[in-house]
């Protein structure tokens, strides 16, 4: 699970966004499918429009990814550490910090910077949704068109194997998908960062990370495809089960070897403890009081300043590939009592297991609209299979039309997954809260800054719609996060803790 800790990150389109990626069906498909991803407008400015394909992970923007309930008897930690000295909160950000510019209260802009923020959350949230349709109206035509038979037969004429044919098929249909959303996906990624003033990145790098991020998506395509349709072709009426459960081992191998794998083809990373060891030790003894075994050597400074100025910290991976990321914009801007509030959100996401329930509350809900998919692809084939050259759902003809189901249902269950995704943000930020208590002098005004800072920088939304809060929100809205940070004490009122429990608990 990766955790994007940009107050707020806009993720729109595949090259820009991160899936709901748990999901073992995006590690096959929606990883795959342009134009259909599932957006979090929670956190602009995370590694989705920083990393091309950033799959799996969560923050505290807004990537991410609680519906377990709080049972405050389990961990009734009430002052866990005394309070620590203000010499102990050195300053990262340098001429930010001393200046005091952020202070305690609402999300609140100046009048000519909340202008362009909401006209900058307009455009992205347009965008989103003229993806969408844009993706649907291609597959449609496509289908209809009888392109994928005619791909289907251009494969068939030069291998008989199925995993041969896909070689052929699924570069030949992603290219050609690719080049027809190229002018939205380098708006959305280019030019609109760049006219916000959001990016730093030229051209030619942008170019480069999006052809890189074209190549992955090809290269697990020619895979998914390949496992989709045998799985078809063995077991027409119950390949929507069989293929359901086959995804789920892939998507935790995909979040596994995803910090390996993925993040460093986009941007480069320097342990930390070469550039701020100060820093890295109070992380790691952050991380340890939360009962998470995160060494040094696995805590990260990200250059993400080449690309962009937003800010960022994020957790990712899972078992022996977790580790902590933080951007090098963040430690230019924020101090280090800030830094290590956004990091206590991201701990949290691993000390509650957000993990692994998000992943399998999301496999259910995927579970439910396979099938749903299943039922209408067989509909739809029956129908009009044979006058767009389909024999039947198992021939690669029918990929456009299983592509066009795949879009329209994952916006359609937009709202459930953003819905899960918000609730455990709101319980990571309020974990963040009880483990930063006792380790910096002001946890609640420390975590109210972060968010202003990170608000501002990023350009998020001061007052989104309710609708789409609830469409595309994977985090709650700033001034919903800002408030519960400043009033959530309960330490002092003389409560327990209700989440933070010590390691030996």
């Amino acid at each position: 699970m990766r955790s994007s800790a940009a107050c707020h990150s806009i993720k729109d389109r595949l090259l820009t966004c991160n899936l709901v990626p748990r999901l073992g069906l995006l590690f096959s498909l929606s990883l795959v499918l342009p134009g259909a991803s599932l957006p979090a407008f929670a956190m602009h400015g995370s590694l989705t429009r920083a990393i091309v394909l950033p799959a799996l992970t969560s923050g505290i923007a807004g990537t991410k990814p609680s519906l377990t309930t709080v049972n405050p008897e389990q961990s009734a930690v009430r002052d866990p550490n005394p309070p620590v000295s203000e010499q102990d909160s050195e300053k990262i950000g340098g001429e930010r910090a001393s200046k005091n510019e952020y202070k305690i209260g609402p999300y609140t802009l100046s009048p000519a910077l909340r202008e362009k923020a909401r006209r900058y959350s307009r455009i992205q949230y347009a965008i989103y949704f003229g993806g969408v349709a844009l993706a649907l109206v291609i597959y449609l035509a496509l289908w209809l068109s009888g392109f994928g038979a005619w791909l289907r037969n251009l494969a068939a004429r030069v291998f008989n194997h199925l995993f041969l044919q896909c070689l052929i098929f699924v570069p030949i249909f992603w290219v050609l998908v690719s080049i027809l959303q190229f002018t939205l996906d380098f708006y959305s990624g280019y030019v609109v960062e760049h006219r916000f003033d959001l990016s730093t990145q030229s051209f030619p790098s942008w170019l480069a990370d999006w052809s890189k991020a074209l190549g992955l998506t090809i290269l697990v395509a020619i895979f998914a495809v390949w496992i989709l349709y045998r799985v078809i072709r063995r077991s027409p009426r119950r390949w929507w089960l069989i293929f359901w459960l086959i995804t789920l081992p892939l998507g935790l191998l995909v979040m596994f070897i995803e910090p390996w794998v993925v993040e460093p083809l986009f941007y480069k990373y320097t342990p930390l403890e070469r550039t701020h060891p100060a820093l890295t030790t109070r992380i790691e003894e952050m991380v340890h009081r939360a009962g998470i075994d995160i060494p040094k050597s696995r805590i990260f400074e990200m250059s993400a300043s080449a690309k962009t100025r937003t800010l960022n910290a994020y957790v990712s991976g899972i078992g022996r590939s977790k580790r902590i990321v933080v951007w090098d914009n963040t430690l230019r801007e924020l101090s280090s009592d800030e830094i290590l509030s956004v990091l206590a959100h991201e701990t949290g996401h691993y000390a509650l297991h957000h993990g692994l329930k998000e992943f399998a509350l999301d496999e259910l809900v995927a579970l439910g609209w396979f099938f749903v998919g299943f039922l209408i692809a067989v509909a739809a084939a029956r129908r009009w299979g044979q006058k767009t050259g389909m024999a039947n759902l198992g021939d690669l003809a029918s990929f456009p039309l299983l592509m066009l189901i795949l879009t329209a249902i994952l916006f359609l269950a937009s709202p459930i997954y953003c819905g899960i995704s918000r609730h455990y943000e709101h319980q990571a930020d309020q974990y963040g809260l009880e483990l930063t208590y006792g380790i910096i002098p002001d946890p609640n005004g420390s975590a109210v800054r972060s968010f202003e800072i990170l608000g501002e920088k990023d350009l998020s939304d001061p007052a989104p719609n309710p609708f789409i809060k609830f469409w595309l929100f994977t985090h709650p809205p700033l001034a919903e996060r800002i408030r519960f940070a400043e009033h959530y004490k309960p330490w002092a009122e003389g409560k327990p803790m209700q989440l933070l429990r010590r390691p030996n608990q």
